[in-house]
């Protein structure tokens, strides 16, 4: 399990950045599958990607930086040195979702069904680039003397934090629940009953079972002493739910209208006759 998978010169071919790599083109495989017949072209989904990408790194490492500032002050240019470790998925998702926002209207294209195309697309990436942080050594859980426990590899940051003691394998809890949540966003996605409901399932899913995992973490970032990716999650999932419970009344009012304007519809066209 060497973070390494082989270098060229002094040019290191780590295994995270492959699995990153396979997440996204595997993300975007089934994005291109959910988006076909739309207006979502295989061309757009492409494009789309290129600036989410980039956007991605950037927020991730802004989110970790954001909560770890006392870790770069002397040395502002580590920050930069995302490479090192430090990206968190919830910046990378904040900055996409801002990107979305301004992308997809900007070219005539609705959002929230984009999110729809979207979200599961991220999940399946998240799970695969999870194996990538097992084999880079973040991410990981606390000390266990369980059969699963896992030893890293000198040089990752569980190492450096634990040294050769078995630790929870968080990464790949964390990649079995996001092939879970990936089975439920489709199996909702051809069921929806308005746009953004399988974006708003993912923050949902994600969020609880990000708290959840949270207790196993032990390389979290911290707020005043509490958890910030537990914080933000139950924050994410309440804001979620809570938009859920609007769309879907505001879905029910509609199919209502529409429901009443045919029977009256109806009705005239009886006394025409």
């Amino acid at each position: 399990m060497q973070p390494i998978l082989f270098t060229i010169g002094e040019f290191e071919v780590r295994v995270w950045g492959l699995m990153v790599a396979l997440g996204v083109l595997a993300g975007l495989w089934l994005a291109t599958r959910l988006g076909k017949n739309s207006e979502f072209t295989e061309d757009i989904l492409q494009e789309y990607v290129v600036y989410g990408l980039f956007a991605g790194l950037l927020g991730a490492r802004l989110w970790e930086v954001a909560f770890s500032w006392e870790q770069y002050a002397a040395n502002p240019l580590h920050a930069l040195m995302f490479w090192e470790g430090g990206l968190s998925i919830q910046g990378a998702v904040i900055a996409n979702v801002l990107l979305a926002l301004w992308y997809f209207p900007r070219k005539g294209l609705s959002f929230r069904r984009f999110v729809d195309i979207g979200a599961p697309a991220l999940i399946l990436g998240q799970a695969i680039g999870r194996i990538g942080c097992l084999f880079n050594g973040d991410a990981y859980g606390k000390p266990t003397d369980a059969w699963y426990g896992v030893v890293y590899q000198p040089g990752t940051p569980a190492y450096a934090a634990w040294g050769n003691v078995p630790l929870v394998p968080a990464e790949l809890f964390e990649a079995g629940l996001d092939m879970f949540i990936l089975w439920v966003l489709l199996y909702l996605f051809p069921r929806k009953k308005f746009d953004g409901q399988v974006a708003l399932a993912y923050f949902v899913l994600y969020s609880l079972a990000r708290f959840g995992l949270e207790f196993l973490r032990t390389d979290s970032l911290l707020i005043g002493g509490l958890k910030a990716a537990q914080l933000t999650a139950l924050l994410t999932a309440l804001a979620a739910s809570l938009l859920w419970a609007w769309c879907a009344t505001r879905t029910k009012v509609v199919i209502r209208e529409v429901g009443h304007i045919r029977n009256l519809d109806r009705k005239k066209t009886k006394g025409c006759r």
